[in-house]
C-alpha cells in the first residue's frame, strides 16, 4: 500500500464540535491508518500549546498549529511566529476607542490577558482562561499569538481589522488568528521530501478552505461548510457519524 500523509483539523473534523472530544470510529480509524504505516499529522489553528495537549494525548508527534504559523516535529517546536504584533497594537487601539472589548494571548500559553473588564462575560467558558490585569499594558508586547474581540455575530463591519486575519470563534466571539495552514503544511512537506500526491488533507470549517485546491487531496466532513464541500475531492459523513473511519475505508487506506 502507498505511504500517505494525513493532515486533519480538529474541531469539527477529528472532534466532535469545539468539545475535543472523538468518536470512538475515528481514534479507531487513526490507530488503524497508523498500523498501516501511514503518517497522521494535525493541521489546526489553535495556539501551539493548546494542540499540544491535544496531540499528546491522541498519538501526534508531528502538527501544524497556529493557524499555519507554527511547526512541531517529534514533539518539539521546529517554527513559530507571531501575529504582525504592530498591526495587532493598533487594532486594539482602535478597539478602545471604539469600546469594543477584547483580550490577548501574548505568550505560548492557555490564556488571554485584558485590561478590560467588560471582556470578561464575553471569555467563553471552554477556551482559555481569561485575566483581568487593569495594569496590563499590550503596548510593550513582542509577540501576540491570538486577539479576542467581542464582536458579535453580524456587526464585523463595525470595526476595521486592517489586513489581520479572522475567524469566528463563536457567535460573540471573534478571534485574530492566521489562516494559512496550507503554507504550514507545505513547509513541514518539503523539510519532509514529501510529494503532493502522497498528501491527503481533511477539514470542516472556513478556515481548512485554504488547504484545499493546493495538490493535495482534499476530504470534506459531512458537516463541513458548503464552500469547503464544494471545493473537496470527497465529502464523507460528518463527524459523529464516522466520517473520518468511512473515507479512509472507501479508499483502502485502512
Amino acid at each position: 500500500m502507498q505511504k500517505k500523509y494525513f493532515f486533519f483539523d480538529i474541531d469539527g473534523t477529528l472532534s466532535i464540535g469545539q468539545t475535543m472530544v472523538m468518536p470512538e470510529s475515528a481514534v479507531r480509524c487513526l490507530a488503524r491508518l497508523r498500523a498501516e504505516g501511514h503518517f497522521t499529522a494535525l493541521a489546526t489553528g489553535r495556539l501551539q500549546a493548546s494542540a499540544a495537549g491535544f496531540a499528546a494525548a491522541h498519538g501526534f508527534a508531528d502538527f501544524v498549529a497556529d493557524g499555519g504559523y507554527s511547526l512541531t516535529l517529534g514533539g518539539q517546536i521546529a517554527e513559530m511566529k507571531s501575529l504582525p504584533v504592530q498591526e495587532c497594537i493598533a487594532l486594539i487601539e482602535r478597539l478602545e476607542a471604539a469600546e469594543i472589548p477584547w483580550s490577548v494571548t501574548p505568550v505560548n500559553e492557555r490564556m488571554c490577558v485584558t485590561s478590560d473588564a467588560r471582556y470578561l462575560p464575553f471569555a467563553p467558558p471552554e477556551y482559555f482562561p481569561t485575566q483581568l490585569d487593569p495594569t496590563f499594558d499590550y503596548h510593550t508586547l513582542r509577540e501576540i499569538y491570538k486577539v479576542n474581540i467581542a464582536c458579535p455575530a453580524g456587526q464585523e463591519a463595525e470595526i476595521d481589522f486592517g489586513t489581520l486575519p479572522t475567524v469566528r470563534y463563536n457567535r460573540d466571539v471573534l478571534l485574530i488568528e492566521p489562516t494559512e495552514k496550507q503554507k504550514g503544511i507545505r513547509r513541514m512537506i518539503d523539510r519532509m521530501g514529501i510529494p503532493d500526491e502522497d498528501v491527503v488533507v481533511f477539514g470542516d470549517g472556513s478556515n481548512d478552505l485554504c488547504m484545499f485546491g493546493q495538490g493535495w487531496f482534499s476530504i470534506a466532513m459531512g458537516n463541513a461548510r458548503e464552500a469547503l464541500k464544494a471545493r473537496a475531492d470527497y465529502v464523507t459523513d460528518p463527524v459523529d457519524r464516522d466520517g473520518l473511519w468511512n473515507a479512509c475505508r472507501h479508499f483502502g487506506w485502512i
